[in-house]
């Protein structure tokens, strides 16, 4: 016969939802975790807290407390033995109740009492609104607790490409499962959209759901202003919302205890067992995105537990993203089955306070069982980026048997788990779509793709898909194809992101210009900035065209001077697009300029090419700092010069700030950066940074005749010597750079090359040299 001191029950569950007319009525975390475990005391209908041995609190994300389950005991007037601040992850709760049935079963404790709460809707509001809701004052980010799990490995091109939020990641599964299982886009879409229908419906029965409007299919899948597309297939309405105040509280003690306390039988309900496994914890190293082997083990032992799914009558499972559960429901051979997937609502519909939504769940489950006595529930809670999986039975029968002390099943996942392929960070070459997502902005538009590609052998990359790349983009967005297997491309670009494009390889010249011209006369290369209309400023697609531009430039050796300039005769470059910045910070866009710098010249270090700015107008903060970049400095006699960053809140980072103070010295640049005041050209040929000024109409002539003057010398020479200054006026003293010049490339190059014959050649006889430039 059984020991009823070692048969764990759940006695006590409780809820706390609030919704306050403003933040400043609100109730802090700890106090609605404080609420549900008083709930959970009056359902058991029995003195419980006051015997709480062990406090565990689900991590919690919403506010900083320095020891929160330190400060809700105070709250509460308990002091239990043993206080844990528990980890962070959907699956924490369901976790935590099954320990502390495993130690209960072991009699190691008597209660147990498992919260946690998020008031994430009042904190957004207050931050939004700057009104200080009246709570325990935020502890700065060195004192407040860290709870296990916070953050989890992450490879470095997911790091690079930022791809670390779960709304991006989930889709990778989404899209990967889908295709696995023969369906179109469409279809999957279709059968995600229904299913989120059905844990809306549950949700609109639920007096603590936060949403319970119940939308219908239909409403769910189509993309609209209210249900904007978060991450590709994903809109709004397929996320888990996480703007919620709500918390949860269960306790757990032995069967004797809960009748000696007085808790009423109809109260009991009985743990009778569960699973847990995990992938491995970057999900760039997991062996395939059509499934989730640790999901998978996990409901086939707890399917075994139970006798077969079919005799699990009620399920939670776990609905970050539809993947998640249609990946379950699978698994159990449940996709069909009549029985609802969810007691509770969904992170969706019912809300998803961060890690505690599966804490929800038991409550509801509990709730569900007492009113269907004998019937077997099943609760699965899942974990990070598809990271840990945990499933637990749960009756108001008693099982037959003692619950088991380990429920690991990690050995099984471990075994069953495919080969990983390596992952690299760079890559030129074809790459196959292994899966892939889209980023959306707030305003319905694409940031951008990402892909999980393999080379042709086998290894694994993430790639950026450009949101100007049409062709690459359509195939990513396509309902009526999946886009996994589609060949392509990789190329590192002007943002020193791993880029994949569709089909062949494709040259500089095969990609369209929008924002620059191109013109080539014999070794002479003529640049425009080619946007007028918003006086040549600059945004991340023009300055990424511009720096491929020079990139090619640079590479290639019939290319030997080059001039740049700007469209129209109002503007060199007013610098920086800053209503496009403006526009780009609010959805959320990456604004930083290429690797290259500002145009693909300002951080340009390595160029030993020369390069004149033909300035026809205005050359306003970054467009100021395009020329200080260039060797060279022809002005129009109307050019206007200027570093007006401090007047925008901004500071002339591309250079500008290094550059002017060598070339006109220290005073004199003090003077026009910290005034922010405008030089006409003539001023600026005074101080020293402009070379020569004239008429507007023949600025490119002057700068072609530069240019010309240059092209007569041996482009070797004109190399090194550029070289050779460049570095020299990095070197300590003058008689270090006089020392190393020798060990330049440049010049090196230039003792090996044919111009170096060719120069006293020509001299020696007399007649024009024929440089070549090698």
């Amino acid at each position: 016969m059984r020991d009823p001191h070692r048969i764990p029950v759940i006695v006590g569950v409780g809820e706390a939802i609030d919704r306050p007319a403003s933040p400043a009525e609100s109730l802090e975390p700890v106090a609605l975790m404080a609420a549900a475990l008083r709930d959970a005391e009056a359902d058991a209908g029995a003195a419980l807290l006051a015997q709480v041995d062990t406090l565990d609190l689900v991590g919690l994300v919403s506010w900083r407390y320095a020891d929160p389950v330190g400060l809700l005991a105070t709250q509460l007037n308990v002091d239990p033995a043993r206080k844990t601040n528990a980890s962070m992850g959907g699956e924490t709760p369901i976790r935590l109740i099954h320990d502390a049935a495993v130690r209960i079963a072991r009699g190691e404790q008597k209660v147990a009492a498992i919260v946690g709460g998020e008031a994430t809707h009042s904190a957004t509001r207050a931050q939004r609104d700057k009104v200080m809701p009246p709570w325990t004052p935020m502890a700065s980010k060195e004192d407040a607790v860290r709870f296990p799990s916070s953050r989890f490995a992450m490879s470095p091109p997911a790091t690079d490409l930022g791809m670390h939020d779960p709304a991006q990641v989930y889709p990778f599964y989404e899209m990967a499962a889908q295709h696995a299982w023969g369906q179109t886009p469409e279809e999957a879409q279709a059968e995600s959209a229904a299913l989120w229908a059905r844990y809306a419906q549950v949700a609109a029965g639920n007096p603590n759901a936060w949403i319970k409007t119940a939308p219908d299919a239909a409403a769910i899948g189509t993309v609209s202003a209210d249900n904007r597309m978060i991450n590709w297939p994903y809109p709004k309405l397929m996320v888990a919302n996480p703007q919620v105040n709500q918390a949860a509280a269960v306790l757990v003690t032995s069967l004797a205890l809960a009748r000696e306390l007085g808790v009423p039988e109809d109260r009991i309900v009985h743990v009778w067992g569960g699973a847990a496994a995990r992938e491995p914890e970057d999900y760039l190293l997991r062996d395939t995105y059509t499934h989730s082997t640790a999901q998978q083990v996990v409901l086939e032992d707890a399917a075994a537990q139970a006798g077969g799914a079919e005799r699990f009558k009620h399920l939670e499972l776990y609905s970050c993203f539809p993947v998640v559960p249609k990946m379950a429901l699978r698994t159990l051979g449940l996709e069909d089955s009549d029985v609802a997937p969810t007691v509770t609502g969904g992170l969706t519909f019912f809300g998803a306070p961060l890690n505690n939504y599966m804490g929800h769940a038991a409550v509801a489950m509990v709730k569900r069982l007492r009113e269907h006595p004998g019937d077997l529930g099943l609760l699965y809670g899942q974990g990070g980026y598809v990271n840990k999986h945990h499933a637990l039975l749960v009756s108001t029968e008693a099982p037959e048997h003692d619950l088991a002390q380990d429920y690991s099943v990690q050995d099984k996942a471990d075994a069953l788990r495919g080969p990983v392929p390596s992952l690299i960070e760079r890559h030129a070459g074809p790459a196959t779509i292994e899966t892939y997502t889209v980023r959306f902005g707030r305003d319905g538009v694409p940031l951008d793709g990402i892909v999980i590609g393999r080379t042709p052998a086998g290894e694994r990359l993430m790639a950026r898909v450009a949101p100007d790349d049409e062709t690459s983009m359509a195939l990513l967005l396509s309902t009526e194809h999946s886009a996994i297997g589609s060949e392509g491309h990789t190329r590192v670009d002007p943002f020193g992101k791993l880029t994949w494009e569709a089909g062949a390889a494709r040259s500089l010249a095969d990609r369209p210009r929008r924002f620059s011209k191109v013109e080539r006369e014999g070794p002479l290369t003529i640049v425009t900035i080619d946007r007028p209309d918003v006086m040549n400023s600059l945004h991340p697609a023009a300055n990424a065209e511009l720096a491929e531009i020079f990139d090619d430039f640079a590479a290639d050796p019939d290319q030997w001077v080059a001039i740049i300039t700007g469209a129209g005769d109002k503007a060199f470059s007013a610098g920086n697009d800053l209503k496009f910045t403006a526009q780009a910070m609010a959805k959320g866009q990456p604004i930083d300029p290429p690797v290259t710098g500002f145009a693909g010249l300002t951080a340009r270090f390595d160029l030993d090419k020369p390069v004149i700015a033909a300035v026809n107008g205005l050359a306003m903060g970054g467009g100021f700092e395009i020329a200080l970049a260039c060797d060279l400095i022809v002005a129009s006699e109307d050019a206007v010069f200027a570093l007006p960053e401090p007047k925008v809140g901004l500071a002339a980072l591309a250079g500008g700030l290094h550059r002017l103070p060598r070339l006109i010295g220290l005073k004199r640049a003090m003077g026009m950066i910290l005034t922010g005041r405008r030089v006409t050209a003539r001023e600026g040929a005074e101080l020293g940074f402009i070379n020569e000024v004239a008429p507007a109409s023949e600025v490119m002539a002057v700068a072609r005749r530069w240019a010309d003057e240059i092209l007569a010398n041996s482009p070797m020479s004109i190399r090194a010597s550029k070289q050779t200054i460049q570095k020299g006026l990095d070197e300590p003293t003058l008689a270090d750079a006089y020392r190393g010049q020798s060990a330049y490339p440049a010049v090196k190059t230039l003792f090996r090359s044919a111009d170096a014959r060719e120069g006293p050649l020509a001299f020696a006889q007399k007649r024009p040299p024929k440089w070549t430039g090698r």
